[in-house]
């Protein structure tokens, strides 16, 4: 049994005292009385910001008796069961299983099939990474796009050109096993006790390579460039194979579907194909970017500059009634703003940071709730030609090229375009342009509402030294794939839809959890017993989502 002291007050630079030292200081004793001590999370707390401290949890082993210690106000000291071990035994006839997909929902549902023995293909329809990277430089330097290699389409998925961040709100025993996993593959330890735990997109890039090296290493094989086009299917819908662009079939008893968010062809396939889905609600806005130092003052007030602080980040919130509302989404502290179009003739902006958040600038989605009603139509794909229209609004708004239309703050605020941007790390090039060109009215009414409030929560918010950027479209998918209490598709027996392209996460962590999830699916389907551990938040994590 293992002993948790949670919720331990840290001041700036105890963070790094190792915890034998903090144990015997909070609880008294020898550091020998204290085995196998360890630091299970840390977290920042900036509420007062006269009075930024650390937050941190230390498990140990331990033969005294502590009695009733007299602890930090809300620090608890309990006796707590080891957490369960996720290893299982290979199947003896493992089914033949597709994955289409390589980003984190396909990729942990693979690693976690071959913990039974099981070895899928996987199925992309872009390149492996070193290419993937080529065809990104011609666009961010150049402003050249490849529809089929870009930063939604290629191994890793579209987290592996973003901020890295493996916070997650859903509450699955799996995410352990996630995180355990990036750090295998090359993250940094620290990520296992974070609370907020961040890798960043050129270490997550590493981890993509060495995770499908790993995939290989024990069974699993690739097909990069090659697009699901079809489904092969039997009697009553069941799905038989997959097919591929240029009329290959590859046969299958499972078929994975993890997509991502961005695949409207294969959205439109299945739509056509009878495929049970519905319409999804999702949130669409702009790019907010700051200068770093900005955000850093506002939030850490005097303690700014403290070598024990991170980047500061900040996540804002402005509701309008029940069904509006403007929010901060994914933000990227010391990160860059980048195009991440997937389409021809559409721009589409995210952000990204390096492992450093070195760059000097901060960005967030600034984005506002659009409902299913504000779709324009009834028709199940509905969301996702909303997205379309004003994608091709943000192009035609950028000069027709691949840059992205951008507006002071205070330009924005006050309704006129005056071409003034402030610096930004944006690449490949932004446009001065009138940004209600390319929002939809509601959309642009509650960023209008929100951005003052902002202001006054975080100062400097609404300044001339910040620049709005268009349009991030791309939060999250624009459908859900119905499935049943066994994974596979309510209309298509076979078929495991996956992911946040399949509505079903908001997120890396929560992506890969779902692939986790979908693989003990397939794994119980041929004969695997249940794997109770997993089973304890299923339900809680059904809609789950991020940020």
């Amino acid at each position: 049994m293992r002993h948790f002291l949670s919720n331990l007050p840290l001041e700036l630079g105890e963070e790094e005292l190792p915890p034998r030292k903090l144990l015997a200081r909070v609880l008294g004793g020898a550091e020998e009385d204290f085995e196998e001590a360890r630091l299970e999370r840390r977290s920042l707390d900036a509420r007062h910001k006269g009075n930024i401290r650390f937050l941190a949890t230390l498990s140990f082993r331990s033969r005294r008796d502590f009695g009733a210690p007299d602890l930090p106000p809300g620090c608890r000291l309990e006796a707590m069961a080891e957490p369960p071990s996720f290893e299982v035994a290979a199947l003896p006839r493992p089914p033949q299983v597709v994955i289409v997909g390589t980003g984190p929902a396909g990729t942990f549902c693979a690693l976690r099939l071959l913990d039974y023995g099981i070895e899928p293909l996987l199925v992309e329809r872009g390149p492996s990474l070193g290419e993937r990277v080529s065809k990104l430089g011609a666009l961010w330097t150049r402003g050249v796009l490849d529809p089929e290699a870009n930063a939604q389409f290629g191994e890793g998925g579209a987290g592996t050109f973003s901020d890295g961040k493996l916070t997650t709100r859903i509450g699955h025993p799996a995410t352990r096993y996630v995180i355990d996993a990036f750090v295998r593959f090359g993250a940094h330890p620290r990520i296992a006790t974070l609370a907020k735990p961040h890798v960043g997109t050129d270490v997550i890039r590493r981890c993509a390579v060495r995770m499908r090296k790993e995939v290989e290493a024990r069974g699993g094989r690739y097909r990069w460039n090659a697009r699901l086009v079809d489904l092969v299917l039997g009697p009553e819908g069941l799905v038989r194979g997959a097919r591929l662009q240029g009329g290959e079939e590859v046969p299958c008893d499972a078929l994975v579907l993890a997509p991502g968010h961005s695949a409207r062809d294969t959205f439109e396939m299945l739509h056509a194909r009878g495929v049970a889905m519905r319409p999804k609600p999702f949130a669409m806005g702009v790019r907010v970017e700051h200068p770093q130092d900005l955000v850093d003052r506002s939030q850490y007030g005097p303690s700014r500059g403290h070598p024990s602080l991170p980047p500061a980040d900040y996540q804002l919130t402005c509701n309008f009634g029940p069904s509006r509302a403007a929010y901060s989404f994914c933000m990227c502290p010391g990160g860059l703003v980048i195009q991440c179009a997937s389409e021809e003739g559409g721009v589409v902006v995210n952000g990204m940071s390096n492992a450093a958040r070195d760059s000097g600038f901060a960005n967030s989605g600034l984005v506002a709730k659009v409902n299913v009603a504000d779709f324009g139509g009834e028709q199940v794909l509905a969301g996702m030609h909303f997205q379309r229209r004003w994608e091709q609004a943000a192009f035609r708004a950028a000069g027709e090229r691949y840059g992205a239309p951008a507006m002071s703050v205070p330009d924005f605020l006050k309704g006129r375009a005056t071409g003034r941007l402030p610096p930004s790390s944006f690449r490949p090039f932004a446009v001065s342009a009138d940004l209600r060109t390319c929002l939809p009215g509601f959309v642009e009414a509650q960023l209008r509402e929100a951005l003052p409030l902002f202001d006054r929560r975080l100062h400097g918010f609404a300044s001339a030294e910040a620049l709005l950027l268009a349009i991030e479209s791309r939060t999250s998918s624009p459908v859900q794939l119905l499935r049943g209490e066994d994974g596979q598709s309510l209309s298509h027996p076979g078929l495991y839809p996956c992911g946040e392209g399949a509505g079903f996460a908001g997120g890396i962590t929560s992506a890969a959890v779902d692939g986790i999830r979908v693989a003990e699916w397939i794994a119980r389907k041929a004969g695997a017993p249940v794997f109770h551990p997993f089973e304890k938040a299923v339900r809680a994590s059904e809609s789950a989502a991020e940020y």
